[in-house]
């Protein structure tokens, strides 16, 4: 435990209800290059990406005064913020933003390309601020399409992550009022490379698989698990594909996840189409967020309090 924080920005960050100081992620030459972001809501609640430098005297220490704004996104309302940010195996940056909030998308955002809200974004980011956008982007030179956008149809992805042995994408994607889902997309570009963008998950034409608003979802990439909301399920929690190999074979290269109103943390093969999955007789009470270290152990946030290892007794 550190005498002080890392890194203190309780000035900028506007807190309750689904905001607050939501995800973070290192550069990849961090270690050379001390940079690492910070994904949160600033006084607007507005969603804001911004960098920091580490310390060079200390590696305990980031520098508050290297801030540096990368992004940040009009949000009309109090939820849907999304909150997750990781670099993919290609060494972009990946954002995933809720749809603007509202009840059942009412500005119908998720599925309008001319706007963030609702998507997933792939962006390049300047070390003086702002970024540049990867001249492979799916909808990059596509008219009244913002350039940024990877994936789309999202209403509240709050936790994503890569495979970091096969660079796999899974989106816990957070329901309405009758479902969660789980989607999945492979990685088909091989070592170094990331999952093909352009994906649509549906949302608000679809709510899982049940259809929702009317209108098109084109491209539309069902959920590979869905959870009714019927059976308990409130708020899904995406979580990793296992990759420490202490858990034993019948974990390794499964995906670990839960939901915020069911304990039990649940275990997944993953696969294009449909995945089915099992409850495990670990329990996490007000589950809210996975973490994965450098050397592949999971981890398990909860709302209460404390944060677990998943290992093995």
């Amino acid at each position: 435990m550190l005498d002080a924080p890392f890194l203190d920005i309780s000035d900028l960050v506007t807190t309750g209800g689904e905001s607050g100081l939501l995800s973070m992620a290192f550069a990849p030459d961090y270690e050379t290059s001390r940079r690492f972001y910070v994904y949160y809501t600033d006084s607007r609640g507005f969603p804001t990406i911004d960098s920091f430098l580490r310390s060079e005297r200390s590696a305990d220490r980031a520098l508050p005064g290297s801030r540096r704004n990368i992004i940040s996104v009009p949000h009309p309302r109090y939820n849907h913020k999304g909150g997750q940010i990781q670099f993919g195996p290609d060494g972009r940056l990946y954002a995933a933003f809720g749809d603007g909030g509202g009840g059942g998308d009412p500005d119908r955002n998720a599925q309008n390309l001319g706007r963030i809200l609702g998507k997933m974004i792939r962006i390049e980011p300047r070390p003086q601020g702002g970024y540049s956008v990867p001249a492979d982007n799916p909808f990059r030179g596509r008219a009244g399409a913002r350039p940024e956008i990877y994936a789309y149809g999202l209403r509240n992805p709050y936790r994503f992550s890569f495979d970091r042995a096969s660079g796999d994408l899974t989106v816990g994607d957070v329901g309405q009022d009758a479902v969660e889902e789980i989607d999945f997309v492979p990685n088909r570009a091989g070592a170094g490379g990331a999952p093909q963008g352009g994906y649509n998950f549906g949302w608000s034409v679809f709510e899982g698989r049940n259809g929702y608003n009317a209108g098109s979802a084109p491209r539309h990439l069902p959920p590979v698990i869905d959870h009714s909301q019927d059976e308990g399920f409130c708020s899904i929690i995406g979580g990793y594909v296992i990759r420490d190999r202490s858990l034993g074979r019948g974990w390794y290269g499964r995906y670990i996840y839960g939901d915020f109103c069911q304990p039990s943390l649940r275990l997944a093969r993953l696969q294009r189409g449909r995945a089915s999955s099992r409850a495990t007789r670990l329990r996490v009470p007000n589950l809210a967020s996975f973490g994965e270290d450098g050397r592949g152990r999971v981890y398990a946030v909860s709302l209460s309090g404390p944060v677990y290892r998943i290992g093995r007794r």
